[in-house]
């Protein structure tokens, strides 16, 4: 009797002890688990934290950038602006100069072999022209600019009118660019240029309004060696 309640009473120990452990064992792993549920909240909240910080930053550098790419588009346009302007301001330069070909309406004046035609009566027809309104001129192909000669030469034979040095050949023809009917009326008008020729010297030009001229550029491009542009001092 006595040994089957020691053996009951170590049984019983046995159980006692064996729940005490798998209680201990419980609590520990939901202290565990609870800690690292702990653990994973406070990483979250760390992580989104920080997710949050580089969300505000990537907004600061996003406005950062459109107001700069604003800032270039309206540099840019400004820019487009100026550099269409100086174009515009080279392309009259190189008309002025002679330096390409232009094209659009106006008036020639075609003087035949049989006028006795002086250089200076040629000189003041040139005049005539610019001061009527002409944007472009040439005297048989030859481009009339600032730096042009009109001058006269003579040969065993005759006397003649020269453009640049060369020797001018009838018929001359006279391209202006300009306003058509301004330029005839301009040469044509009663006491004006062509009226002075034919009561005076005999000269009778045909003058003929066109809808489109075709003027060449320089034969030479120009040089300058000694002239210089004056430096801005503002």
């Amino acid at each position: 009797m006595i040994s089957a309640r020691s053996w009951q009473v170590s049984l019983a120990l046995v159980f006692i002890l064996l729940g005490m452990l798998i209680s201990m064992q419980f609590k520990t792993q939901q202290n565990i688990i609870n800690s690292l549920n702990a653990q994973k909240k406070e990483d979250l909240v760390a992580v989104w934290k920080s997710l949050d910080e580089k969300r505000r930053s990537l907004e600061l550098e996003i406005t950062d950038l459109n107001t700069k790419y604003w800032e270039l588009m309206e540099e840019s346009q400004a820019g487009t602006a100026a550099l269409k302007n100086v174009t515009e301001d080279m392309n009259k330069l190189k008309i002025v100069n002679g330096l390409v070909p232009v094209t659009g309406s106006g008036i020639t004046v075609t003087i035949t072999g049989d006028a006795p035609l002086l250089f200076l009566d040629l000189i003041d027809l040139v005049n005539e022209l610019w001061a009527t309104g002409a944007e472009a001129i040439a005297i048989n192909d030859h481009r009339v600019t600032q730096r042009t000669s009109i001058f006269e030469a003579e040969d065993a034979l005759s006397v003649y009118i020269t453009v640049n040095g060369e020797k001018l050949l009838y018929p001359i023809v006279v391209k202006a660019i300009g306003d058509p009917h301004t330029l005839e009326k301009g040469l044509t008008f009663t006491g004006g240029l062509v009226d002075n020729w034919n009561t005076l010297y005999s000269i009778y030009p045909e003058v003929q309004q066109k809808e489109e001229l075709t003027i060449p550029p320089v034969k030479e491009i120009p040089s300058w060696r000694y002239a210089q542009t004056v430096q801005s001092t503002s």
